[in-house]
């Protein structure tokens, strides 16, 4: 069955106008796999498929009068060619997790005193860990455009953020999936209050600048700093070495509330990553990072990763403070994470599944 679907997946891209592919980069392998006489590789099928996810994505976005529900499909069609994506870097990878995921999160600690640059180092890192938020201002969100930047209000009340010691199982699991960099932004550009972004330009000045609803690139906030001439462009964050941590220091973490919510198991520890421009699946593989149509243009719009990286055993109570055997499941060192890492979803801007996708785009749910 999976042979004759890709099969079929490659006779149409041997067919295919790529002509609709913007990424020259990307349509000049496309048209050098297209040259080619032999089989391709996994790597080269990945490639193939984010192609067609592509051209589709182009023919469903051109639906006159539609622009709603061809967003939402549009959104299905690229979660469905990222799980799949994932699970070739898997097997081409050998191993789960790609390399700075964005972490969705906002921390102090960062050094602007360098021009054009910011810095954070594990030490720092740790010392902010029980002041950082989610990416917004920590105490109003909203699904609306134009109120509030960040994380959609959706998004944001179904995550929560944990500092993990490295002593605990579970990070040293997460290392072992792959999770060896993670990318932050500053705890300054979240709080919602314009001119309070201060960075050090490539001259050394000093750019006082505009809030998180204001940024007009929410996506790349985690992106280092870039600067034309004396103004600000976009990027306000880097990737941390999570393999140079101490056993005595922390790492923030986004977790997700209701894991049965997104199709885990109630006592499941879900973590969840963003998938941005600098991670290695999209570096290495796709090209460049997908973003969700749906969300405002002040909101964050990547699409990310849910992984189980554990469980609470005996199962979670209600209240989600313990386990019916009297273990608190809110402590990470109770957390049993002999099973490894696996992937469980790639959600949407709204933090939404595929199948919650589908129901929705079906009329089936209310969004």
């Amino acid at each position: 069955m999976m042979t004759s679907k890709m099969k079929e997946s490659i006779a149409k891209f041997m067919k295919a106008d790529l002509s609709q592919v913007k990424d020259t980069e990307l349509r000049a392998k496309g048209e050098k796999l297209q040259s080619k006489q032999g089989g391709f590789t996994l790597l080269e099928l990945l490639v193939v498929v984010a192609i067609l996810a592509i051209i589709a994505g182009s023919v469903i976005a051109s639906l006159d009068g539609k622009e709603e529900g061809a967003a939402q499909a549009t959104a299905v069609h690229t979660m469905a060619t990222l799980e799949s994506g994932l699970k070739v870097f898997e097997t081409t990878e050998k191993r789960t997790l790609p390399e700075e995921l964005e972490s969705m999160i906002c921390v102090g600690g960062f050094d602007t005193s360098v021009n054009g640059e910011l810095t954070l180092d594990t030490d720092d890192l740790s010392t902010a860990a029980a002041a950082a938020i989610l990416l917004g201002n920590g105490v109003n969100t909203s699904n609306v455009a134009r109120i509030h930047g960040g994380l959609t209000e959706d998004k944001h009340s179904a995550l929560t953020v944990e500092p993990i010691l490295q002593t605990t199982e579970v990070f040293g699991t997460l290392q072992d999936a792959g999770l060896t960099s993670l990318r932050y932004t500053t705890l300054t550009l979240c709080n919602d209050v314009a001119g309070d972004l201060i960075l050090n330009d490539d001259a050394g000045t000093a750019v006082n600048d505009v809030a998180l609803v204001d940024v007009t690139k929410p996506n790349l906030v985690f992106r280092d700093p870039v600067f034309e001439g004396d103004e600000w462009e976009y990027g306000a964050g880097a990737a941390v070495d999570l393999t140079t941590t101490l056993a005595a220091e922390s790492v923030p973490i986004a977790f997700h509330t209701e894991p049965e919510e997104i199709g885990a198991d109630d006592d499941d520890i879900v973590a969840v990553f963003g998938i941005g421009p600098d991670s290695s699946l999209t570096n290495e593989i796709i090209g460049r990072a997908p973003s969700d149509g749906n969300v405002g243009p002040d909101k964050y719009g990547h699409f990310t990763l849910a992984v189980v990286v554990g469980e609470c055993e005996g199962g979670i109570e209600e209240d989600g403070t313990g386990s019916v055997s009297g273990t608190d499941c809110t402590d990470p060192a109770n957390w049993d994470s002999d099973d490894g890492v696996r992937v469980l979803a790639v959600l949407d801007g709204g933090g939404d599944a595929y199948d919650d996708e589908i129901a929705e785009a079906k009329g089936n749910e209310e969004e």
